[in-house]
């Protein structure tokens, strides 16, 4: 089991400012050794945002832990059209909270194989016209679209997502994904102690491929580039506003070789 060095400095959450913006003053931000942030791909969206949305189905099954190619589409979408599709399914599904996550992950992973990467003049476009339909009193509902570049054999050692869900789908090279449930009965274990978390996945995203996480299933992953690097995007969607990941220590001896389970703990 692969281990990089230095403690993962991954938290969503501190990418973003006031409400609907697009953070492009640094097109380009190192968040991890050999990964870099392309902040032209950041959207931030408000609870506004998603009820000014059109309603949508959301009807596609997914086999548990799978990674697969995406679906055939209907053809491409801009930024605007992806979030007018994504949107009402992000509405219900935090208003739901979190019923029906494998049906809302599978959506998402369909839809961002139809997305043309924005560029930054549509993305600032799209964001001003959903921020002037913000009203502050109704809260906010977060979700973020982002796109890194790792460096060939970089990316982020083992992390959780507390309290949000993912898909990752690759957009250039290639990219090693390990996943792993946290055992027993605590979503977050306490700070100090030792656990166990079990390898469920180990998958290579390729371009038009994509790997989904939940918010108790498969919480926990490894991101790794290939040697040729990869570009990888990703659509998070936030639970709660203190939503964010935790590097954890992974003990590279399995207590338990047959089933995949290995000692870690919070960095």
């Amino acid at each position: 089991m692969r281990s990089l060095p230095g403690a993962l400095a991954y938290d969503p959450m501190s990418w973003f400012q006031d409400d609907a913006v697009v953070l492009d003053e640094r097109p380009h931000e190192t968040v991890a050794e050999g990964v870099t942030l392309r902040r032209r791909g950041l959207l931030r969206l408000s609870a506004a945002t998603v009820a000014a949305g059109l309603a949508a189905a959301c009807s596609s099954p997914l086999r548990r832990g799978a990674t697969r190619a995406a679906a055939p589409t209907e053809g491409a979408l801009d930024v605007t059209a992806f979030l007018d599709e994504m949107m009402p399914r992000a509405k219900r599904f935090v208003a739901s909270g979190g019923e029906s996550e494998e049906a809302y992950l599978m959506a998402v992973g369909e839809l961002m194989a139809r997305l043309q990467p924005p560029t930054l003049g549509e993305t600032r476009a799209a964001m001003k016209g959903l921020r002037e339909q913000h009203d502050p009193e109704q809260g906010r509902l977060e979700v973020a679209v982002l796109m890194f570049d790792l460096a060939p054999g970089k990316g982020f050692s083992h992390h959780d997502h507390r309290d949000y869900n993912g898909v990752i789908m690759g957009v250039g090279g290639e990219a090693h994904v390990t996943n792993f449930d946290i055992l027993g009965d605590t979503p977050v274990p306490p700070r100090g102690e030792t656990f166990q978390i079990r390898q469920t996945r180990d998958d290579l995203v390729l371009p038009g491929r994509f790997s989904t996480l939940g918010t108790r299933r498969e919480n926990v992953h490894e991101l790794i580039a290939g040697p040729e690097g990869a570009v990888v995007l990703d659509v998070f969607t936030f639970l709660t506003p203190g939503a964010r990941s935790f590097g954890m220590t992974v003990d590279p001896k399995p207590r338990d070789a047959a089933r995949r389970i290995f000692d870690a703990s919070w960095s």
